[in-house]
């Protein structure tokens, strides 16, 4: 019944890529995805930056407004993704994840999502967060609007957003062949590899393995440590005065 129920997601997904893009467009990628219905193998960088570091100031090329992800938002990205990711938002806004909205012309553009606890359901991948943690996990701009930094921005404004919610690190896990993805949490924010996610999907089972970076669990144990060491000072200084 599951694999049913995932077949008619699948079919409704590709009937949204072929009425939108064309068949000659959408027909590889719906080949693609056919074929990896029984295997399918991913591996991911493990993404993570400090949130106490200060952001760089950086500008969209076009004009943009973000504004948190609200319920009416849903039918904005039913038109411009699929109706999967339509749904997959609607349960981000269920579970209280944090959802970030781009909008141009008062048109939603792009949407961005980050979470501080894992759900299972949706987060296949990442299973655990570390205290002071938060996860951004999801991410997507309308085809017709990439290449003008909408998740350049977004993920700026998701940084600022969690740093002020308290939260000392963002972490997030992308494609290795994701390159304008890696440019923007790497060479744009200096984010860390802090390690490799290998995800193995058979039928309906799956595994994960996950290959941590040493000198970034040094790193940011360093930090940490720093960090603590700086309250203690201030609240030395202040027990003085």
């Amino acid at each position: 019944m599951r694999s049913f129920s995932r077949f008619v997601d699948l079919a409704k997904d590709w009937g949204f890529l072929i009425r939108r893009d064309g068949w000659k467009v959408a027909l590889p990628k719906v080949g693609q995805e056919i074929v990896q219905l029984p295997y399918r193998r991913l591996r991911f960088y493990l993404l993570s930056r400090q949130l106490d570091i200060p952001l760089p100031d950086l500008q969209p090329g076009i004009e943009l407004m973000i504004r948190p992800f609200v319920f009416s938002d849903l039918a904005a990205v039913h038109e411009i993704d699929r109706p999967s990711e339509s749904r997959s938002c609607a349960e981000r806004l269920a579970h209280g994840q944090y959802g970030l909205a781009a909008v141009h012309a008062g048109k939603v553009v792009g949407v961005a999502w980050g979470a501080s606890r894992t759900n299972s359901n949706m987060e296949k991948v990442i299973s655990n967060l570390e205290p002071g943690d938060i996860l951004c996990n999801d991410a997507y701009t309308a085809p017709e609007f990439r290449g003008k930094g909408i998740q350049t921005a977004l993920t700026l404004a998701r940084f600022r957003r969690f740093r002020d919610l308290g939260y000392r690190r963002a972490i997030c896990y992308i494609e290795i062949q994701n390159s304008p993805s890696l440019a923007v949490w790497q060479r744009k924010f200096g984010a860390q590899i802090a390690g490799e996610i290998d995800f193995l999907r058979v039928g309906l089972w799956y595994r994960v393995r996950y290959v941590q970076n040493p000198d970034s669990r040094k790193s940011h144990e360093q930090h940490a440590a720093a960090e603590e060491q700086t309250s203690r000072n201030v609240i030395a200084k202040h027990k003085a005065t």
